[in-house]
């Protein structure tokens, strides 16, 4: 049977404070921190920043998560091994870590909005060729079978204005 992982949701404000308090109670194996964008549809920003935590012998794991706008209190001085991971959170999601400076790992700072934010409209997305309708397929006897009738869609992640602005 695999193993079941406790999850506890923190308060942004309490972040710090509960890292700090997991630490001192023998969780000092630190093996993730990532971003998840949970924008709802109506332009409300809002992420989740989830933390994996372990005791040394891995007896006993925590993950911990907690929900912020745009900014949460760094704990690398705590953890420095969450120092490349707040940095791709902070580049790819955009949220800012206070406390610590977050140069970019892959980007350039102004390359735009960070890139897996679901209100990013990403280039290639609109560049390339969706197969979002059945084309005909030309036989070899010349017949043209298929459903020409079919709908074309847009790209997943592409607004409907993209195209007409």
């Amino acid at each position: 049977m695999g193993r079941v992982f406790e999850w506890q949701l923190v308060e942004s404000e309490d972040w710090f404070d509960k890292i700090v308090e997991l630490h001192s109670g023998g969780f000092t194996y630190f093996d993730f921190l990532t971003g998840v964008d949970r924008e709802n549809g109506h332009g409300d920003p809002g992420f989740e920043v989830v933390a994996h935590l372990a005791k040394p012998d891995l007896s006993d794991s925590l993950i911990i998560f907690t929900r912020v706008n745009s900014e949460l209190a760094s704990v690398t001085d705590l953890i420095p091994a969450a120092s490349w991971h707040e940095r791709e959170c902070a580049e790819m999601f955009g949220i800012e870590f206070t406390g610590v400076a977050t140069k970019p790992l892959l980007r350039h700072e102004d390359l735009g909005q960070p890139p897996l934010c679901k209100s990013t409209v990403l280039a290639a997305r609109v560049l390339t060729p969706w197969p979002g309708g059945a084309e005909l397929e030309i036989m070899e006897d010349g017949r043209k079978v298929g459903n020409a009738s079919r709908r074309r869609q847009r790209p997943p992640g592409v607004p409907e204005n993209w195209f007409s602005a």
